[in-house]
């Protein structure tokens, strides 16, 4: 079995809206988080591969760890050594 050293590396995004100061609870129905959602996360997951793919040196695959994938992203990265 060959040896194998892991790391870990996290990326953390707090997400949140401002409303105004009449606003009575939750009426939009986080219309807000849903447009994140279909809009820029798709590119912000996209954007994290790229980056570790373009050094060349990086096997890069969506490694699901049993968490709720609508509220994080599971990435595996290994160096490759030739």
């Amino acid at each position: 079995m060959p040896h194998l050293e892991e790391r870990q590396f996290t990326i953390v995004l707090h997400l949140s809206a401002e409303f105004p100061d009449d606003y009575e609870g939750d009426d939009d129905g986080f219309v807000w988080h849903d447009t994140f959602d279909r809009r820029v996360r798709g590119r912000v997951v996209a954007a994290v591969i790229d980056a570790l793919r373009a050094d060349g040196g990086f096997q890069v695959v969506a490694a699901p760890r049993g968490r709720d994938p609508s509220e994080a992203v599971d990435i595996d990265v290994r160096r490759v050594t030739r």
